[in-house]
């Protein structure tokens, strides 16, 4: 058509158009609602949002349908990175993949159906779908070029980090296995060495005695190492998948008897304040000792001789879940050192390994709970475990 009879067409059909435009839109919104997850969810929590970008998406394209041919040549030449940069917004709202596929499917379904319907006149109508098969084709392909785009640049961002972690992760599991194995290989020399010149006094065989239980020490030492280090690699479990119902307060007198040594060899003050309750929780009983351990050896390390360690219980019935506070009066952690607690390898001790916290986290979440650490530096640490309480049965009101 000439720029002439484009204009005539332009006053002929555009109101109509628009207004078929409107109910395009409405019937779209229709579809999408009763569509099943995750289209109808995310158009339930953006249906107004949805409505407003839809509608001016779709006057746009049918304004620019009956523009003269150069403006609207100049129109499709600038679509393709016009609409590149809405899939990469798009990906990066994190619009689902299934949403924004059924969404432009759907719209360009109306959208052909309803100017068919409106636009009667067979060459004007013929015209029209043909420029509108243009526009909606460019749009949805470079939508998608840019949607796709953005998420392979996101994953192979996530894949750098992951690759990271794995390389920091490898890096310190072998500083730490290479201690373990220097000492045992050196005791073994030296046993080695003293046997090829004669045979072994009594007094060797009590150095030797002594040396193979360092060796042993340092196995034990590697063993723990080992299934810590499993415990991380290890995909997380569905909460409450093997929690049981865990007397609490017996469980933590069980820590304090395996932690006495060390609280006497430094003289700390240990003092517990129990919840009134006889509190339970869902838990994993192993996990649950493990960290209360791994929890109370690290306040007395933080402490001097003499120091201060509290062990709070609490139970809170409006969240019906179940506080453990370990708490100490010694040197605190830095904020910037707080960030870092919870990575693996990462150690505020002289002879830490960094795996303990990490352990701790991964524990604490197979069985659904939280766990938190305040500290001031030069003040003390607070750490903080949630877990979820079994909430006895009201009684039952008795028949009269």
């Amino acid at each position: 058509m000439s720029d002439e009879e484009w204009i005539s067409v332009r006053d002929r059909w555009l109101s109509p158009l628009l207004v078929a435009a409107e109910e395009i839109v409405e019937l779209h919104m229709q579809d999408m609602l009763s569509f099943g997850e995750p289209i109808s969810r995310y158009y339930r929590k953006y249906q107004q949002q949805q409505r407003i970008g839809v509608h001016g998406l779709l006057t746009e394209a049918v304004q620019q349908l009956f523009a003269e041919e150069g403006e609207y040549t100049v129109y499709l030449q600038a679509l393709p990175r016009k609409s590149y940069k809405w899939g990469e917004r798009w990906a990066k709202e994190e619009i689902p993949k299934e949403v924004l596929l059924e969404a432009m499917h759907n719209l360009r379904h109306h959208a052909y159906e309803g100017i068919r319907r409106a636009c009667t006149e067979a060459l004007a109508r013929e015209e029209l779908l043909s420029r509108l098969h243009d526009v909606l084709s460019v749009r949805y392909h470079h939508t998608m070029r840019g949607y796709l785009a953005s998420k392979d640049q996101k994953i192979s961002h996530l894949h750098q980090q992951k690759m990271g972690v794995i390389g920091q992760m490898a890096a310190g599991m072998a500083h730490e296995i290479r201690n373990p194995l220097t000492a045992i290989r050196g005791f073994l020399q030296l046993m080695r060495k003293s046997l090829e010149l004669e045979a072994p006094s009594p007094a060797d065989r009590e150095r030797f005695a002594k040396y193979i239980q360092i060796c042993q020490h340092e196995v034990q030492t590697l063993d723990k190492l080992v299934t810590s280090f499993l415990i991380l690699a290890r995909k997380n479990e569905a909460a409450n998948s093997r929690n049981e119902i865990v007397e609490l307060h017996p469980l933590l007198e069980r820590v304090h008897e395996l932690t006495m040594h060390s609280l006497i060899e430094k003289d700390v003050h240990l003092s517990f304040h129990y919840s009134p309750e006889q509190v339970r929780v869902w838990a994993i009983p192993s996990h649950v000792e493990q960290i209360c351990l791994n929890l109370m050896q690290n306040a007395i390390d933080a402490v001097d001789t003499n120091g201060i360690v509290r062990i709070h219980t609490r139970f809170f019935a409006s969240e019906s879940t179940v506080s453990v506070t370990i708490e100490d009066n010694g040197c605190g952690i830095s904020e910037q050192r707080k960030k870092h607690l919870f990575e693996p390898f990462y150690t505020t001790k002289e002879k830490g390994t960094g795996i303990g916290l990490s352990v701790c986290k991964k524990l604490v979440e197979e069985m659904g709970g939280q766990i938190e650490i305040y500290s001031t530096e030069g003040q003390g640490t607070r750490v903080e475990l949630r877990l979820s309480a079994v909430v006895p049965a009201e009684p039952a009101c008795l028949a009269r």
